[in-house]
């Protein structure tokens, strides 16, 4: 993978688009995610067919609890 960088979710990309992929890797270019899914070479590879220096990050898992 290319130089990693820690991404801040409210700078790149809402967090809203980011959490329709729960516990994937996705691909920031131009503040979009350009690719998604579970493996992250994959979603590297892909995003790079766009931009030679994507964002690489992995969505947080979430869970509802009731109470």
């Amino acid at each position: 993978m290319s130089t990693k960088k820690i991404i801040e979710f409210t700078e790149e990309v809402p967090f809203e688009e980011i959490m329709k992929y729960p516990g994937e890797y996705f691909a920031i270019v131009d503040h979009k995610i350009v690719a998604h899914g579970k493996e992250p070479g994959e979603v590297q590879r892909e995003a790079e067919r766009i931009s030679p220096h994507p964002l690489i990050g992995k969505a947080p898992i979430h869970e509802v609890v009731a109470y």
